[in-house]
C-alpha cells in the first residue's frame, strides 16, 4: 500500500516532445562520457557500451521521480561494480567510477520532471566534466612540472585574502568622522594583491605582453592600485624600470575612458563636452606606454623574469594603512569645512576615489545646480588630485626614478587634456 500511495504522488512524467528532448539529451550525455572513457582506458574496462546504459538507467530513474528507487538503484550499482568489476586498478580506477556516478546524476537530472532548464545544466556540466577528464596529461604537467610549491602556496593565500578573511570583516564605518571602512580598505589590500598576483602569472605565460595585459585590467579595476603594485615592483626589481614605468602609464590612460563612460551614463550633455580633453589625455598616455626608446634603456628583457612570490601581503598591507589615514584626513576635512564648495570636495575626494566625484557632480549638474563648465572643471580638479596622490604614492613605494617618470606621464597626460581644451575653446 505504501508503494500505492508513492506512485500516487508521483508528479506527471512529461509527455510529447519534452520527454524525447530530454532522452535524447540524457542520452548524449552518456555518449560523451562513453566515448571519452573508451578512447582513454585499455579495451577491457568500461567504455562505451556501459556509460551509454548507466545513462539510460538514470534517465528512467529521472523519469520515475521516486527518490527511494533511485537511490536503491545507486547502493546496487555501488556494492555490484567491486563485484563484477575485477580488473586493475590501472584499468578501471576510481576516476572511471566517478565519471559513471556522474553520467547518472547527470541524465537523471535531464527527465526530472518541474526543473526548468535543468536539461540544457545537464549538458553543459557533462561537457565540462568530459574535458575536464580528457585533459589528464595537461593537468599533470601543470601541476607536477609547471607549477612551483611556492606559486601553490601563495595561491592559497591569495584565496584565503579574498574568501576567509574579507568576509570576516565588519560592515559600516567606524572611528572618528566614520572613516574607518574595514571591508573598503580590505577591498584597496585585494586590488593591490590581485594585480601582483594576476600580473605575475601573465609575465610568466605571456611574455613580454603579460606587462601590458596586466596594466590593462589594473587600469579597470583601480588605477591606484595599478601604481602602487608596479611602484613597489620597481623597487624590487629597478633592471625593470622602463617596462614597469610603462605599464603604469597605460593602466592610468585607461581611466580616462572609464570616466568618460560613467558620465555618459549619468549626464549625457556633460559627457559630449568633455569626450575630446579625456580622450586626448587618454591617447597621449597609450603613446607613452608604446614609445619604445624608454624599453630600450633597461637591459633586462621582460622575458628573463627572476623567480619570486606571486603573493606579497606586506607591501599591500602597507598601502593599505596608507590609504586609511588618506581617508580619515580627507573626511576630516570635509566634515570641518563643508560639502557644499564643489570644488574642495573634488580637491578632497580625487585623492581618494575619482568615481565618486565624477558621479556627485555629474548628479548635481544635470540637476542644474552648477553650471556645465563648473562640472568640468571639478572634474579635472579631482583627476589632478587624483594623479598627485597616485605620483605620492609612487615617490613612497617605488625608486625615485620610477616616481619622477610616473609624474611625467601624468604631466603629459593633463597637458594633452588642457590643449585640447584651449583649442576648442
Amino acid at each position: 500500500m505504501e508503494f500505492l500511495h508513492l506512485a500516487a504522488s508521483t508528479p506527471p512524467v512529461p509527455e510529447g516532445p519534452n520527454l524525447w528532448k530530454s532522452l535524447a539529451e540524457a542520452l548524449l550525455i552518456g555518449l560523451i562520457f562513453g566515448a571519452q572513457r573508451e578512447t582513454s582506458l585499455p579495451s577491457s574496462a568500461a567504455g562505451f557500451r556501459d556509460f551509454t546504459l548507466i545513462a539510460m538507467l538514470g534517465a528512467v530513474c529521472g523519469l520515475l521521480n521516486q527518490p527511494l528507487v533511485t537511490l536503491m538503484t545507486l547502493g546496487v550499482a555501488a556494492l555490484a561494480w567491486p563485484r563484477f568489476d575485477q580488473r586493475p586498478v590501472e584499468s578501471s580506477g576510481l576516476t572511471t567510477r566517478l565519471a559513471a556516478l556522474t553520467t547518472f546524476l547527470l541524465a537523471h537530472l535531464t527527465t526530472v520532471p518541474g526543473l526548468p532548464g535543468s536539461e540544457t545544466v545537464a549538458v553543459a556540466l557533462a561537457v565540462l566534466a568530459v574535458a575536464l577528464l580528457e585533459m589528464k596529461t595537461q593537468v599533470h604537467l601543470f601541476f607536477r612540472q609547471t607549477i612551483t610549491e611556492v606559486e601553490f602556496n601563495d595561491t592559497i593565500k591569495f584565496l584565503a585574502v579574498i574568501f576567509v578573511i574579507y568576509p570576516l570583516l565588519p560592515e559600516g564605518r567606524f572611528g572618528p568622522y566614520g572613516a574607518f571602512e574595514p571591508r573598503k580598505i580590505w577591498v584597496f589590500v585585494m586590488l593591490v594583491s590581485s594585480i601582483s598576483y594576476i600580473g605575475y602569472f601573465l609575465e610568466r605565460f605571456a611574455g613580454g605582453w603579460g606587462l601590458r595585459l596586466t596594466s590593462l585590467l589594473g587600469g579597470i579595476a583601480s588605477t591606484t592600485a595599478a601604481t602602487m603594485a608596479f611602484a613597489k615592483e620597481s623597487r624590487e626589481n629597478p633592471a625593470r624600470l622602463g617596462p614597469l614605468w610603462q605599464a603604469a602609464t597605460l593602466a592610468n590612460a585607461v581611466q580616462f575612458p572609464r570616466v568618460l563612460a560613467l558620465i555618459a551614463a549619468l549626464n549625457w550633455p556633460l559627457a559630449v563636452a568633455m569626450a575630446w580633453p579625456l580622450l586626448s589625455m587618454s591617447f597621449a598616455g597609450l603613446l607613452l606606454s608604446l614609445w619604445p626608446v624608454a624599453i630600450a634603456a633597461d637591459a633586462a628583457p621582460a622575458t628573463n623574469m627572476p623567480l619570486r612570490n606571486p603573493l606579497r601581503l606586506r607591501p599591500a598591507l602597507r598601502f593599505g594603512l596608507i590609504f586609511a589615514a588618506i581617508m580619515v584626513g580627507s573626511r576630516a576635512a570635509v566634515a570641518t569645512y563643508g560639502e557644499a564648495a564643489v570644488f574642495f570636495t573634488s580637491l578632497i575626494g580625487g585623492l581618494i576615489d575619482v568615481d565618486a566625484v565624477v558621479v556627485s557632480t555629474s548628479e548635481v549638474q544635470a540637476a542644474g545646480r552648477i553650471a556645465g563648465l563648473g562640472a568640468q572643471q571639478a572634474i579635472f580638479v579631482a583627476l589632478a588630485m587624483n594623479a598627485l596622490f597616485k605620483t605620492g604614492l609612487a615617490f613612497a613605494g617605488g625608486r625615485r626614478e620610477f616616481a619622477w617618470r610616473v609624474l611625467g606621464s601624468f604631466a603629459a597626460m593633463m597637458l594633452a587634456g588642457l590643449a585640447m581644451v584651449w583649442f576648442r575653446a
